[in-house]
């Protein structure tokens, strides 16, 4: 009788602890865990399909909108427990493609972007050019009033904060076309590094709302 009773008691034992190994192992897992996993999966699966296409400004608008957006909507969770590993590892793949796709469109984007300048500044004389260098990140600005310090400086600080913002490295000035000339010399500002790899929200002037 001792004997039965204690196999009974061992029977039940164990199905306890399985059940609370299952309540356990349940706890962890992606259904129930937690809804930023979803919410995270969502927003991969969107980006993962997004097909960058720089051909011209409204094209590179619409794609710097698109990457203010997911700057804004993909989920950012600091603190992650052992158990939100797959949180954790979905949020690092979703940040690593967005800026895959950052920096495939930024060169386009500044190109487009000096383009869109010129066109807008051709009617008072201003003369703008993409130097083809690495990335693009060179624009030169021609124009008569940099002979003035003060007009320089007034027309610097209404590009500045645009051109620093799509990763541009330096500006160069001057009052002449350069074109053609062997010693070209022109006023520049460089800018600190900001590498087209580093997740920014683009709030330049000329985006629309």
């Amino acid at each position: 009788m001792f004997e039965r009773n204690r196999f009974i008691i061992s029977i039940a034992l164990a199905l306890l602890i399985l059940a609370f190994i299952g309540v356990t192992i349940s706890s962890f897992s992606p259904s129930e865990k937690s809804e930023e996993y979803f919410d995270l999966e969502t927003a991969f699966k969107v980006i993962n399909n997004y097909s960058v296409e720089v051909k011209d400004w409204e094209s590179a608008e619409n794609t710097l909108i698109d990457l203010n957006y997911w700057y804004d909507y993909v989920p950012r969770y600091d603190k992650v427990s052992n158990e939100d590993y797959d949180v954790n590892s979905l949020q690092n793949k979703t940040w690593e493609l967005i800026i895959r796709h950052q920096i495939k469109a930024l060169p386009e984007i500044r190109k487009c972007f000096g383009e869109y300048l010129g066109d807008k500044l051709k009617s008072e004389g201003y003369k703008v050019k993409i130097l083809n260098d690495e990335r693009n990140k060179i624009i030169f600005f021609t124009h008569d009033s940099f002979k003035r310090r003060s007009s320089l400086e007034k027309f610097h600080v209404s590009v500045v904060n645009d051109l620093r913002l799509l990763g541009f490295k330096q500006i160069r000035y001057n009052w002449y076309e350069l074109e053609g000339l062997e010693d070209e010399k022109y006023i520049h500002y460089n800018f600190k590094d900001l590498p087209d790899n580093e997740i920014r929200r683009f709030n330049l002037s000329v985006l629309k709302n």
